[in-house]
């Protein structure tokens, strides 16, 4: 295991890799053209996409520490099954929600430590808003964080004017569940019908990207649920902020936690939940 102080060294990589990555999308999203395309599983890609990715791999290659992201996804199992550290980034979460310019969406990155996530930034450019984990210290959320391509905090600027998750610590009335703005399926309303079924009234409410996860941890959502297709890039640092918050996330199928860094990175439907929920 790392020792304090490398774990603090990575987070400001994380930190500012993701604020670096956050003025570069909204460069580009401030474009007439995003140069959209599509991949093999005919979702959109952008340039902002492509850039975010390019910045950020760059950025985080001083750490030495390998990568494994959304836009480099065909990386040998081979190769990194045995890997005990490595970061796991999406370097543009949300990106329907981009294209919608709607502002919903996030730069996530996850530093993974014997394939559990343990530290991660989730980023929200438009809204100038930062959540970061750290399994030791907790989960954490700072406002007013503008994009910045030269981006470079130390550890003591990021912990300053920090506020602690959860921000909200007892369950909403009416209970409220997150769903994706873009993303639904028969199965999320049926788990919607479930929650009615146990706790009477409940307000849904949308959101896109890796932000419904971090709601969750603010306490401002009891519960996220997702019955579509994600890979593990998808979630692992709004699932690390979760977790440090004191949430769980798990699988609607068997009830087992979200594995990573498995030979088929997609996830299994789950749902994440606060701990202020007692079903």
């Amino acid at each position: 295991m790392l020792q304090r102080e490398q774990f603090d060294y990575l987070l400001t990589y994380a930190y500012n890799a993701s604020i670096r990555a956050g003025a570069k999308i909204l460069e580009i999203y401030n474009q007439e053209n995003f140069n959209i395309n599509l991949k093999s599983d005919s979702t959109p890609i952008t340039l902002a996409d492509r850039e975010s990715h390019s910045l950020i791999k760059n950025y985080l290659n001083q750490t030495r520490i390998p990568l494994l992201s959304e836009e480099g996804r065909n990386l040998l199992f081979e190769e990194r099954c045995n890997w005990d550290l490595f970061w796991l980034i999406d370097p543009l979460d949300g990106t329907k929600e981009f294209i919608k310019r709607n502002g919903e969406f996030t730069v996530n990155i996850a530093l993974m430590v014997e394939n559990t996530p343990y530290l991660s930034v989730v980023y929200a450019p438009c809204f100038e808003k930062i959540y970061f984990s750290d399994r030791e210290r907790g989960s954490f959320v700072k406002e007013n964080v503008k994009p910045d391509m030269d981006a470079e905090f130390t550890i003591a600027e990021i912990y300053s004017d920090v506020e602690k998750l959860p921000l909200i610590k007892e369950s909403n009335e009416p209970v409220k569940v997150v769903i994706s703005r873009s993303h639904l399926s028969p199965e999320t309303y049926k788990f919607i019908e479930d929650l009615k079924a146990k706790h009477g009234e409940v307000e849904v409410i949308q959101s896109g990207s890796s932000i419904k996860f971090c709601m969750v941890a603010e306490g401002m959502a009891d519960y996220y649920v997702r019955t579509t297709t994600t890979h593990e890039w998808d979630t692992a640092a709004g699932d690390s902020v979760a977790i440090s918050a004191g949430c769980s996330t798990q699988s609607i199928r068997d009830e087992e936690i979200i594995r990573y860094n498995k030979e088929n990175l997609e996830n299994p439907h789950f749902y994440c939940k606060t701990q202020f929920i007692d079903i």
